[in-house]
């Protein structure tokens, strides 16, 4: 009994202590609170979990700012009982969240949590990048980087403009340089959301030397009738052309960057006829080439236009070479509005004298070996000249022979001023040479006029021999001033005068009876011309013609 007693004693004595143990727990104060090392947490990039402990005796939640941090309440743990869950993360740019924890009665506590990103890799080439010509032009540069990136130019780069940007390249763009030095510039290229992580380069652009090249390099010819005549540029800047002396007949027909071809329509003149061409870098036109371009005419025999440069060449069908004999007192040409044509000035020593090479300067036109050349005058030929004397024969006698577009010397034929020969000394005559008979002695046929040269008029010259009708003519200014008969077969020249001279008379390898003056026109044709034709291409000369 007495046992009975005692346990029933010790069970209310401990029902007793847990009562008041009970009473105890329920009356202790309710805490919370984040210990200030818990409020800043940082995480690598890489996925991964820590935890923090909350003090409290209350129940808590946590909310989180961002998707990539999870925080968990882990309710029976009074320690490390707020688990934080961050994902990985791929960008180079850092990120941050806040946690909120909350516990009813207490003001909340904020966890900062912060994730570094990955290491920011930037390289740009070429870092050393070639020179840009100094025409300009573009410049590529590659870019490999994790992150946004961004580029920026020199105060002095101005010379430099954006043309094409993409998340993996940049292509900038070069001006011409047009400063005689080499010109450079600074580019900064960095991360934009990490500009400590940044590469500059260095940008050059040698000195412009501007460049022309015209193919082909040489006369352009055109037939009578008409074809194209095609230039090839070569230029690193700029181009054009234009067309000047009397080129009116010439029309564009086609233009590209590297290229033009003019055409021509069929000739109706007689003479030939020709225009300068000249290409020219826009902006560098001290970079020139000029060429001629010439077409035939009626002529068919030679057709001589002269040019600028002292030169001259035939634009008949024949093409003979004309060559310039640029010897002391030299010749000169130079374009004539009036004839719209180059004009060439013969300036010997003196008038009529037969010095040699040595002191005058005139053209040839060989034919000793050009049997053609030579049928075609022994059948019948004309011969064509616009002439002014410096010479005024028209007052004062002169006592000696000039010629001036001829091929005598034992036989031959051409022009002349003497003061023998015909009735009118010191007149122009035609001064073709005729045998009698097929081998017989030869004789010359003087289709001499009384026209005086004034030493100030052209004079245009028709002379024809014309063996059908066995007869020679001289047309001044297409009138008719001297028929005579020439009946036999034409005496060419003896075998090494055999050469047309331009400027004085075909001797025997050199230059005699010397002329002073200018000549406008050259030609000689293969039929003999009539009186109509001769009208015909003096109207077709004449500045002034008649109303």
């Amino acid at each position: 009994m007495k046992k009975l007693v005692k346990f029933s004693m010790m069970i209310c004595l401990a029902a007793s202590l847990c009562a008041c143990e009970d009473e105890k727990k329920t009356e202790e104060t309710p805490y919370f609170g984040v210990e200030a090392k818990y409020l800043t947490q940082t995480f690598e990039r890489e996925a991964d979990i820590k935890y923090v402990t909350v003090k409290t005796n209350q129940a808590f939640t946590a909310t989180s700012s961002g998707t990539w941090c999870t925080p968990e309440v882990l309710g029976d743990k009074t320690a490390d009982n707020l688990k934080i869950s961050v994902t990985a993360l791929d960008d180079v740019s850092p990120r941050t969240a806040t946690i909120t924890v909350s516990c009813q009665g207490f003001e909340s506590a904020v966890i900062t949590v912060t994730q570094n990103g990955i290491a920011a890799t930037f390289s740009v080439t070429p870092r050393e990048p070639a020179n840009i010509e100094g025409s300009g032009g573009d410049l590529t540069f590659t870019v490999t980087a994790n992150s946004a990136w961004s580029y920026s130019i020199s105060e002095n780069g101005s010379w430099l403009a954006e043309k094409e940007k993409t998340a993996v390249s940049l292509v900038l763009t070069a001006r011409e340089n047009v400063g005689n030095s080499t010109r450079s510039a600074a580019l900064q290229f960095f991360l934009t959301d990490h500009p400590s992580q940044s590469q500059e380069i260095t940008v050059s652009q040698s000195a412009f030397q501007p460049q022309l090249t015209v193919t082909p390099p040489a006369v352009q010819n055109i037939v009578k009738s008409g074809g194209d005549a095609t230039f090839t540029i070569e230029a690193n800047t700029a181009w054009s052309y234009s067309i000047s002396g009397n080129g009116s007949w010439l029309a564009e027909k086609e233009k590209t960057a590297a290229s033009f071809t003019l055409t021509a329509a069929n000739n109706d003149l007689w003479g030939g006829r020709s225009a300068v061409i000249t290409i020219s870098l826009t902006d560098y036109p001290e970079y020139t080439h000029s060429y001629a371009v010439k077409q035939s005419g009626a002529a068919d025999m030679l057709d001589v236009l002269f040019n600028t440069d002292g030169t001259a060449d035939d634009v008949s069908p024949m093409a003979n070479t004309v060559e310039w004999k640029n010897y002391n007192n030299p010749l000169s040409v130079a374009y004539d509005d009036t004839y719209k044509r180059n004009i060439v000035t013969f300036n010997p020593s003196s008038n009529g004298q037969s010095p040699g090479a040595d002191n005058a300067s005139y053209y040839s036109i060989n034919y000793q070996n050009n049997a053609e050349f030579q049928s075609k005058l022994a059948d019948g030929h004309t011969f064509e000249c616009l002439v002014k004397f410096d010479v005024n024969y028209a007052e004062t006698a002169q006592g000696y022979e000039t010629k001036f577009f001829s091929s005598h010397e034992g036989g031959g034929t051409g022009f002349i001023i003497s003061n023998t020969g015909g009735a009118d000394p010191n007149g122009i005559a035609f001064l073709p040479n005729i045998p009698a008979t097929e081998g017989g002695n030869s004789r010359w046929i003087w289709a001499n006029s009384a026209r005086k040269p004034d030493g100030q008029s052209y004079y245009h010259l028709v002379g024809v021999w014309n063996q059908t009708e066995k007869k020679a003519y001289l047309y001044i200014n297409g009138t008719l001033a001297k028929e005579i008969a020439a009946d036999g077969f034409y005496r060419p020249a003896q075998l090494n005068p055999r050469w047309v001279a331009i400027g004085g008379d075909a001797g025997s390898n050199q230059i005699q009876n010397t002329f002073q003056g200018k000549i406008v026109i050259a030609r000689i044709y293969d039929s003999p011309l009539t009186a109509s034709d001769a009208q015909t291409l003096y109207n077709e000369i004449n500045p002034n013609p008649a109303p």
